[in-house]
């Protein structure tokens, strides 16, 4: 289990990697992939997730949106939007004023919460993953793959890595630890970090800016 002292550093390092210093409480689009809109520190995303498009929803119907509308947003927000933002502005402040609202923002940091508890579920398998074969995880490397569940979904195939296979070439890690290196390698070797290797310069900025918060 996920040692609850590396909560803040999570959480900082997640937020630094997904919006920095911008508002959760407005929407965002990554224009990459399958991305839709996003919002929550967590960048809960309408065209994957259940949860953000039901969370979108409640912050609409809370704001009394006619459900008119609420369906028509939905309609254009639910889907891929590598062009961006598809809303006019009358649309988009509406929307960011009713998520950045009292009852939105509880909306959302609920939203976030659940979002947070699915990484450190994620977090939780690749724990015992490693385990099974006598590997410990560095707290510096828990901090590069909760970024990660949250970026890519299920640790099945990093899962797999601990368990002791060879990943797109890079060997698994010896015991007793996996430590900075060995999971830079993995990460770098990953389809979305060769296609976009600068990301991965900023992706270690936001480990460093979450270390800094790591017990003693």
């Amino acid at each position: 289990m996920v040692d609850q002292t590396l909560l803040p550093a999570i959480t900082e390092t997640i937020r630094q990697n997904e919006i920095g210093d911008r508002s959760p409480y407005v929407l965002s689009f990554a224009q990459l992939g399958k991305s839709g809109a996003s919002f929550g520190f967590m960048q809960g995303d309408t065209n994957v997730s259940d949860l953000a498009r039901s969370t979108l929803q409640q912050v609409l119907e809370g704001a009394g949106v006619s459900v008119a509308d609420i369906d028509r947003i939905e309609a254009a927000l639910d889907q891929a939007l590598p062009n961006g933002n598809p809303l006019d502005d009358a649309d988009t402040s509406m929307i960011n004023a009713a998520l950045s609202s009292e009852e939105g923002q509880a909306l959302v940091d609920q939203m976030d919460h659940m979002l947070m508890q699915v990484v450190l579920n994620g977090l939780d398998s690749c724990i015992g993953a490693a385990g099974n074969h006598n590997l410990t995880l560095a707290p510096i490397t828990i901090l590069y793959i909760a970024p990660w569940i949250n970026m890519s979904g299920t640790p099945t195939l990093l899962n797999t890595w601990l368990g002791g296979n060879d990943i797109h070439g890079v060997p698994p890690p010896s015991p007793p630890t996996v430590d900075e290196s060995d999971i830079v390698a993995y990460l770098q070797a990953m389809a979305y970090f060769q296609a976009h290797p600068r990301n991965f310069t900023h992706f270690q900025q936001c480990v460093d800016a979450g270390a800094r918060l790591l017990p003693p």
